[in-house]
């Protein structure tokens, strides 16, 4: 490959390929774990306290001082780890369990269209005419992948996929805001808050699977599967942040879209979901439109 030019470089893409990769099984976990009946926030929780315990684990390794919160930084942090990270992934996890998983991450993926437009809004960074097309595209392509399906829950789905690339969305620019703050002690913020809150939601709306045996009862293929997820949920995190550290970040976005390949492959595999013409077609705009955003757009 021409744009690899060295050995860190390469290093980077294999990082980045790295996390594509296992970020694109966790829709396999997810639909295997509903399947064995874990309710689905019960599921983003469990899966929390095993990323909590190896971001613990990494942070302790790689600290190298303290770190202190500035007042002015308590609502962003919140905003980020609550929504942007918690609630995302939440809405992640019922996207996937409630439409097929191309069209889900096609619709997840917008969040590269989106991520620009709420800069211009709370950031007031510029926004220029290839950010503009990429808008119009991914437009019409959302208006291709909420084609009516066979499925009287695929609404409901798409819906949660889009809320889950607002909450990608909303996580990079509060992320921009906060800066200052070194990747490890974020990973940490975010499994933390992510851990009380998908907890209190779950015992609040799911206690019957806490207090009625549902939780007693889990297999132990459930519970290695949930493991898995949580250790993958944190890896893949890890693998991004230092392909970004190898590799510079416009190439590197574009490699991490691999994504969706991957996970299209394995809907296939594993579901035997065959994508409709309309979600290749509205894909494809989504693909491109991400990759004007990443190469032409301006933040």
């Amino acid at each position: 490959m021409a744009i690899i030019k060295n050995k860190e470089e390469r290093k980077g893409v294999l990082f980045l390929l790295a996390s594509a990769f296992i970020y694109s099984t966790m829709p396999v976990f997810i639909r295997t774990l509903g399947g064995a009946g874990l309710p689905p926030t019960a599921q983003v929780f469990l899966r929390y306290i095993f990323a909590f315990l190896a971001a613990i684990v990494y942070f302790g390794l790689t600290n190298k001082a303290k770190v202190k919160v500035k007042s002015k930084d308590v609502l962003p942090l919140l905003g980020l780890t609550v929504f942007g990270y918690g609630l995302m992934n939440l809405f992640f996890t019922l996207g996937i369990l409630n439409t097929q998983i191309g069209n889900a991450l096609f619709l997840f993926y917008s969040y590269a269209i989106i991520t620009p437009i709420l800069g211009l809004i709370f950031l007031k960074d510029k926004i220029n005419k290839f950010n503009i097309v990429a808008v119009i595209f991914s437009g019409i392509a959302l208006i291709l992948l909420f084609q009516p399906n066979s499925l009287p829950t695929w609404k409901i789905g798409g819906l949660f996929a889009i809320l889950a690339s607002f909450g990608q969305a909303g996580y990079l620019i509060l992320r921009k805001v906060l800066k200052d703050y070194p990747a490890n002690f974020i990973m940490l913020a975010n499994t933390f808050v992510g851990l009380i809150i998908l907890g209190v939601l779950s015992f609040v709306f799911e206690n019957k699977f806490y207090f009625q045996g549902g939780i007693m009862n889990m297999s132990i293929n459930t519970w290695v599967t949930t493991i898995i997820l949580g250790l993958a949920n944190f890896f893949a995190w890890f693998a991004m942040t230092k392909g970004f550290e190898y590799f510079k970040a416009t190439a590197a976005s574009i490699i991490l879209l691999s994504e969706l390949i991957f996970g299209i492959f394995f809907a296939f595999t594993f579901f035997h979901e065959i994508p409709t013409y309309a979600t290749f077609f509205g894909g494809f705009l989504i693909l491109i439109s991400s990759v004007v955003v990443i190469t032409r757009g301006e933040n």
